[in-house]
């Protein structure tokens, strides 16, 4: 059977049908369920419910033993590698999708932490740069910051070690490597880097970029222009001033 023609869009009804047995699965070899109760998850009629599951099995991507008024259905191997599919699918897209940010005036905070001795040094040792001693502030959409969120979820962090001195202690940072550019000269991209810090008075759609130059001179900045934050693997024909 050629997956690849399982995920057309004539498809698209039995590839959700699918996903909410998967989501009723998890880890269970197999879900007990009516044709009515699934019609009702899908929201749709008994009929159309008892229909989705026809057509799922003879797709081959669940097997279902019939047990009187109760039948109990898994999803076969064929079934997980659509799912899988899918997720590559989507996940793709996800990659593929810009993220926008828009330069605003920051409370200092950032700069403050990349000021502080302890933490500067391993800046300049682990970002391959030595930081500016100020952070660029960029604020997201609702939509931009979940994509980034879901984003740095599948990004191995920079750790900026904690340490302590005579007044405080001070926790570990993360830092995530980027490239942006303005949106109006895409190709001109810089090596930056994504500040998170833990305990931030930053609403949480603000993120901070380190870099080395001043940004908003580099790019000539003013608050409200729109920059684009690339985190992508490929990174062709990239500004570095490090």
């Amino acid at each position: 059977m050629n997956t690849s023609e399982n995920i057309s869009p004539e498809n698209y009804a039995n590839w959700f049908a699918l996903y909410k047995l998967c989501q009723l699965a998890k880890e269970r070899k197999y879900i007990e369920i009516s044709s009515v109760e699934f019609g009702e998850i899908l929201g749709l009629s008994q009929q159309t419910g008892s229909r989705r599951i026809n057509d799922l099995e003879q797709l081959g991507w669940i097997k279902r033993k019939i047990d009187g008024k109760s039948q109990k259905i898994s999803i076969t191997k064929e079934g997980a590698t659509i799912m899988l599919s899918i997720y590559r699918e989507l996940r793709n897209l996800l990659e593929s999708i810009l993220i926008i940010g828009e330069v605003t005036e920051g409370i200092h905070e950032g700069g403050y932490y990349v000021s502080i001795r302890g933490y500067f040094q391993q800046f300049k040792e682990r970002l391959g740069f030595e930081p500016y001693k100020g952070t660029l502030n960029l604020r997201l959409s609702d939509t931009d910051n979940e994509i980034l969120r879901e984003k740095l979820k599948n990004i191995t962090p920079i750790i900026i070690e904690g340490f302590k001195d005579l007044n405080r202690e001070y926790g570990p940072v993360k830092c995530y490597d980027v490239y942006i550019s303005r949106m109006d000269d895409e190709k001109n991209k810089h090596k930056a880097a994504i500040l998170d810090i833990q305990r931030t008075h930053h609403k949480e759609n603000i993120i901070e970029i380190l870099a080395k130059p001043y940004l908003r001179d580099y790019f000539n900045l003013k608050d409200g222009d729109k920059l684009i934050i690339d985190i992508s693997k490929d990174k062709q024909s990239v500004s570095s001033l490090s």
